[in-house]
């Protein structure tokens, strides 16, 4: 005996965790390329030492170098991420230009979803721009003009 509603409701579960496991997996590879960025920013804070203590020396005050900072940082994360989205909407146009089998609807592309993505990168940008920020913000200015490289 064939029964379909059993199979339609295996069907559901089954894509229901599929989407959960791409979700982990997207946030994941955004989480990563954050501290890619992160580690970006901490370089260019050890390298721009110099710079930060002639700024500190000149008057710059901790919250202006933190701000400097955190939006390198920050936009350096959005415009990463949104190049990837872009590449990915891309992708998905090419593959439903694809002949596709007759109950597959293609890549569906739904706002809440690059919502949701949005939100995520901006959340990982703000957490990882925070930490390169405050370390620049915290050198002290005479310490950071003997620095050399």
């Amino acid at each position: 005996m064939w029964d379909t509603s059993l199979q339609t409701l295996m069907f559901g579960r089954m894509i229901g965790r599929m989407k959960e496991f791409f979700t982990i997996v997207g946030i994941v590879t955004l989480a990563l390329g954050g501290i890619g960025v992160m580690n970006i920013m901490l370089v260019a804070v050890k390298e721009r030492t110099r710079e930060i203590g002639v700024r500190k020396a000149l008057g710059a005050t901790t919250a202006a170098i933190q701000r400097q900072f955190f939006l390198e940082g920050f936009f350096l994360t959005l415009s990463s991420g949104g190049i990837g989205m872009l590449v990915a909407l891309g992708l998905c146009r090419l593959v439903n230009l694809l002949p596709m089998p007759e109950r597959f609807a293609g890549m569906i592309l739904s706002w809440p979803s690059g919502l949701a993505a949005l939100a995520t990168l901006v959340v990982i940008g703000i957490a990882t721009s925070t930490y390169p920020a405050r370390r620049a913000a915290d050198l002290p200015p005479v310490e950071a003009l003997r620095f050399e490289m």
